[in-house]
């Protein structure tokens, strides 16, 4: 049975979180209210206070008072057409209106830096554009609209240029503040899901719209499990190709979780683990985990898996502790892989904090991994105040009343995103039985590419969430 051990501690009922929107902080919350919270940085490792107790649910609150500023990402930017566009007597700015009344303001040397024409765009969409060519000093001479094209003529110091920009290009990229708030907005996380979504083998590996719901199930929720997976030894490859290729790490291209006399890893035993991130001392860890369970007796006692997405824990700890949040921002943790007794010899060392933000103070990847840290190698003065954060943390995600626990049966398959889900399991004792489960990873890039481009070409063409990439947007 899938389950949960509770509902979210706060705004478990819809309708109660949209009164508390439309009620209470919307009146309260005003642009300059936000603007306070723009990126201060003092130091390389002293920012504002304020900045860190700024939680992405305010920045949800102001998109309410204005739901239009979606259109940017849905398939009205296509459709677009020109009402007016007016230059600026300096040639420096372009102000387009369009039929819909919205209306958007481009800069001169942005415009010349997106020009589509053969000779600063190739068709296969990489620019050909010489940077060096592009002053600031670039200045709008002329404008002509052909069709859903706006055809320009720049001059600067080196010449003129003329170029073209498809009108839908700059209905989708507008830059203004609403634009760039619906945008982070669309792709942020929601709320943890209550339970873990499912989907078929035969609906996923026979149908175009049944991958798309599992990319979306995976994007949106964290994780997916598949049933009815045919009991193949590499059947998870299988799969992980309608996805992308699967990305070899130093446990190979696939693994196989199961109890070994000299394990080169906790999970290959039978003891408890604790919810971790797999291979956190990468520069980039592997995105998206495909486990399918080959074989799960019924002897076999524990070995539940277990999952918590650790994004929410980071909002959570942020608004209850923000001091501490802002220590496990700024102070790195070592993360680490040192095992010379095995095939392939590894000695990986990689230092970075557990918590990283986007100028805006929004998070962008978080790292949780307690069985890969290794020695903190920080100042003298930052030690005390990084434990403190650190064991404070590590109770939140122990604490967390939005754990999801399932036992895989044979011919169940769970993806989840590496990046975004913590996971591990409690411990087993086979009593004489198996429990055999078969592993792949997928670059989180692949993934979330593949996920647009499914949502483009036969979804609703909505903007994928944020995967724990470190994207900014």
């Amino acid at each position: 049975m899938i389950m949960r051990r509770a509902t979210s501690l706060c705004f478990q009922n819809a309708a109660a979180r949209i009164l508390f929107h439309k009620r209470i902080l919307l009146p309260c919350l005003s642009s300059k209210f936000f603007s306070s919270f723009q990126y201060q940085q003092k130091s390389t490792h002293t920012l504002h206070n304020k900045y860190f107790k700024m939680t992405s649910f305010y920045i949800a609150t102001q998109l309410t008072a204005n739901k239009k500023s979606y259109s940017h990402f849905t398939k009205s930017a296509e459709k677009s057409k020109i009402k007016d566009f007016i230059k600026s007597f300096n040639g420096k700015t372009l102000s387009i209106k369009w039929e819909d009344e919205f209306q958007y303001e481009f800069h001169s040397v942005w415009l010349r830096h997106n020009c589509h024409c053969e000779s600063c765009r190739h068709p296969n969409g990489q620019r050909l554009l010489d940077p060096s060519s592009v002053q600031t000093s670039t200045y709008l001479a002329n404008l002509n609209l052909e069709g859903d094209n706006l055809n320009i003529i720049w001059t600067n110091s080196f010449g003129q240029h003329h170029g073209v920009v498809p009108l839908n290009f700059l209905r989708s990229h507008t830059y203004d503040k609403t634009s760039l708030l619906a945008r982070r907005q669309a792709a942020k996380n929601g709320y943890p899901c209550s339970k873990i979504p499912n989907i078929s083998f035969l609906e996923v590996n026979s149908s175009t719209l049944g991958l798309l719901k599992l990319l979306q199930q995976i994007n949106e929720d964290g994780l997916s499990i598949i049933e009815g997976v045919p009991l193949e030894d590499l059947k998870v490859v299988e799969i992980a190709n309608l996805i992308g290729p699967v990305e070899a790490t130093i446990y190979g291209t696939t693994f196989d979780v199961e109890v070994t006399k000299e394990p080169i890893n906790v999970a290959y035993s039978n003891l408890e683990i604790d919810l971790h991130q797999d291979l956190v001392y990468y520069e980039s860890p592997p995105g998206l985990q495909l486990l399918h369970c080959l074989k799960f007796d019924s002897s076999v006692q524990g070995g539940e898996s277990i999952f918590l997405d650790v994004f929410h824990i980071a909002d959570q700890f942020r608004l209850t502790h923000p001091d501490l949040f802002k220590v496990l921002v700024e102070v790195p943790a070592t993360f680490q892989k040192v095992h010379y007794n095995r095939d392939y010899p590894v000695h990986i060392v990689n230092q970075k904090p557990h918590i990283k933000l986007n100028h805006y103070g929004e998070i962008v990847a978080v790292y949780w991994a307690p069985p890969f840290e290794g020695p903190l190698s920080v100042a003298e003065e930052d030690v005390e105040r990084y434990y403190t954060a650190y064991e404070m943390f590590a109770k939140t995600v122990k604490s967390s009343l939005n754990l999801l626990r399932h036992r895989l049966q044979p011919g169940q398959l769970v993806v989840f995103n590496n990046q975004r889900m913590l996971h591990g399991r409690t411990g087993f004792q086979t009593n004489g039985g198996l429990r055999h489960l078969k592993g792949c990873y997928i670059n989180i890039d692949v993934f979330k590419s593949r996920t647009q481009v499914y949502n483009n070409l036969y979804g609703d063409k909505r903007l994928a969430k944020r995967v724990g990439n470190q994207c900014w947007f």
